[in-house]
């Protein structure tokens, strides 16, 4: 029912009958973007509390009414996956925040690594790519974008109950991301990615990694895939496993 709605999502509480106002960006989204009218329906979600259908009482010059008339969906939040991804080009990072986003991913953590040169990332910039992206995809919830941190940090937080899938193209010893999850999908209810540099991570940071008991090393085919191809590729292969 609420594909046939455009949807935007709100920072703040939605009930019924509620009377929401809105003015600034929401105001221009809706009236020149999403081109929506008086007594059209709009689709609102807050990441909390589902999905409500508002209708649009008054357009005024630079304010727009709604009231919330009925709720669409309950709400539903997406699995406990993390992206743990090396710092990549602005361009590459937007793009593969989106992606993620669509995938159902529940947060993404930047990594500092040692074959990193790229110090500073905007994070409100891809919290907002986040939040576009889940308006289109349609899902109920927006990822949490965490700031960027080292690597020891990160492998601190993800702790023996998580697992870590190391995508680790230089291995000849690592077995494919397939048979890997077909033989751990058990084991786990939280997941996480891990995904190096172009260059991949050092020795040393291969190793801390690997010292995890809950890391485990796949591959992802015979070629070498850039850091936001494979980041895309182990998401949906979890994806696909924790939902079956």
């Amino acid at each position: 029912m609420s594909s046939n709605y455009k949807r935007l999502y709100i920072n703040q509480s939605l009930n019924l009958k509620d009377h929401i106002t809105f003015a600034n960006k929401h105001y221009h989204y809706i009236k020149n973007v999403l081109r929506i009218n008086k007594n059209e329906y709009l689709s609102l979600f807050n990441g909390k509390q589902g999905e409500w259908l508002a209708k649009i009482e008054k357009i005024e010059k630079k304010i727009i009414f709604l009231s919330v008339e009925k709720k669409i969906k309950d709400q539903k939040n997406s699995s406990d996956i993390w992206l743990l991804l090396s710092i990549i080009k602005k361009d590459r990072l937007n793009i593969l925040v989106q992606k993620a986003t669509e995938l159902g991913v529940k947060k993404i953590i930047p990594i500092q690594t040692e074959r990193v040169n790229i110090k500073n990332i905007n994070i409100n910039n891809l919290r907002k790519n986040a939040i576009e992206a889940s308006q289109q995809s349609g899902r109920l919830d927006i990822p949490e974008i965490d700031d960027s941190k080292k690597l020891d940090d990160i492998l601190h937080l993800c702790s023996g109950d998580r697992c870590i899938i190391y995508c680790d193209e230089s291995s000849f010893k690592a077995e494919g991301i397939i048979e890997k999850l077909y033989n751990i999908k058990s084991k786990y209810r939280k997941w996480s990615v891990i995904i190096g540099p172009e260059g991949g991570f050092s020795s040393k940071e291969r190793k801390k990694i690997m010292s995890l008991k809950n890391a485990y090393r796949v591959t992802l085919g015979n070629r070498i895939l850039r850091s936001d191809t494979a980041s895309t590729v182990a998401l949906f292969c979890i994806q696909q496993f924790i939902d079956t």
